[in-house]
């Protein structure tokens, strides 16, 4: 583990925050931008009559032959549906769409599903409808749950540990403002074909497909790294520019929830406006880089135990 007294000072307080089923221990000017969740409307309760009349002009306005066969109370008392056919082809081959809304003020949520002839049949729609709405709660920003389910930004959605489940989030560092970390997890992602190579592999493809054309980058490490009981790989690179790109990823064939598919980790510098390069300039070193990065990595834990995961990947132990 790499360490710099710059670093040292940005973690002397900290805190940790939720997404998914995890935890970061981060500076405690920091926040989360989340990037899969549930879609949201944000302080939109009050307003869901305006916004499910505005839902079914916009399904009608899309395709002449659309039709809307249901708007109205759904099967839990917080949830409203609106049940269509996208057009006459959608019909005809039996693919209704669900636009839910679960209303839960001053937020509302609203996830899509659909019907679709011998693939998901109603009573599925129906039954995942209700475990939703049941499973469903607000959640404020700080909160961390000590039971299974996933954090969104908004809301905390109890899941069975065994379930799969995708997330990500962004981390945003008050001192470091040009930083973004990011994690990506996917339980149930695909590892066939190059979905299953590992960093390093890919990164060697990319030098032989490109040849002298490949980004001149100095690496900074490059090799498998365990992180808890994770076998990952890393790359960790410096552009020209001084700039850093910095990745570490397991691809894991078992596809488990304590052992996603996908656990795709990156930490990048001198980001403006979400754009990689943005800035002017990188506001890290490479010790510091790597000081921040090794930082925020090992902080990467479950916030509470899944099904086989090791005590070191748990936050709160002994909790659900």
């Amino acid at each position: 583990m790499s360490r710099h007294p710059r670093i040292e000072a940005l973690f002397s307080q900290t805190k940790l925050l939720g997404f998914g089923r995890y935890v970061l221990t981060v500076p405690v000017d920091s926040r989360l931008s989340f990037g899969y969740d549930i879609p949201t409307l944000p302080n939109q309760a009050q307003n869901l009559n305006k916004i499910i009349e505005a839902k079914v002009a916009e399904i009608k306005a899309k395709y002449k032959t659309a039709e809307v066969n249901y708007v109205g109370p759904g099967p839990a008392p917080h949830v409203t549906w609106i049940r269509s056919f996208e057009d006459k082809y959608a019909k005809a081959s039996g693919l209704e769409g669900f636009d839910i809304y679960y209303v839960l003020p001053p937020h509302i949520f609203n996830p899509g599903d659909a019907v679709s002839s011998g693939e998901r049949s109603y009573e599925q729609v129906l039954a995942h409808t209700l475990h939703v709405a049941r499973a469903l709660r607000l959640r404020q920003p700080d909160e961390l749950p000590l039971e299974e389910g996933l954090c969104h930004e908004y809301a905390f959605q109890r899941l069975a540990g065994a379930q799969h489940s995708l997330s990500s989030a962004g981390l945003h560092m008050a001192a470091l403002p040009d930083v973004v970390f990011s994690v990506l997890s996917n339980t149930n992602a695909s590892t066939e074909g190059e979905n299953g190579y590992g960093l390093i592999q890919l990164m060697e493809n990319q030098k032989k497909k490109l040849g002298r054309d490949y980004p001149k980058v100095t690496v900074l490490r490059a090799a498998k790294r365990k992180v808890h009981d994770w076998e990952g790989e890393e790359t960790l690179l410096r552009d020209e520019d001084g700039s850093h790109q910095f990745r570490w990823m397991l691809v894991d064939k078992r596809a488990s929830v304590a052992y996603p598919a996908w656990l795709d980790v990156t930490l990048y510098d001198k980001v403006r406006y979400d754009m990689i390069g943005g800035a002017d300039q990188a506001s890290l070193s490479d010790e510091e880089a790597l000081a921040l990065w090794d930082k925020l990595l090992e902080s990467l834990k479950f916030r509470v135990a899944v099904p086989g995961a090791p005590d070191s990947a748990v936050q709160f132990k002994g909790v659900f």
